[in-house]
């Protein structure tokens, strides 16, 4: 269902698409890890884990499979959004 989260940021993709960024917290980020880590990935795995928890593209929860799929600057703009620490 919805996510009750406060929304970080709000996106426009290519094609229209709207992804809605919601904020996160330290445990989110550690719950990510500790998911990653379970399959033998690292810190790369751990933020598409982390993606996957916060993001939505037109009011749908998307999985780390599709977040891959998508276009170069759709997914560098989400990115970005946590690789930001200031």
């Amino acid at each position: 269902g919805k996510m009750e989260r406060k929304v970080l940021k709000e996106i426009t993709l290519s094609k229209g698409r709207k992804a809605t960024v919601y904020e996160g917290t330290g445990k989110d980020f550690l719950t990510a890890l500790e998911i990653a880590q379970a399959s033998g990935g690292g810190f790369k795995e751990a933020i598409l884990s982390l993606m996957e928890q916060l993001i939505e593209i037109d009011g749908r929860r998307v999985t780390a499979e599709e977040l891959k799929k998508l276009p170069l600057q759709d997914f560098a703009v989400l990115y970005a959004v946590f690789q930001q620490t200031g």
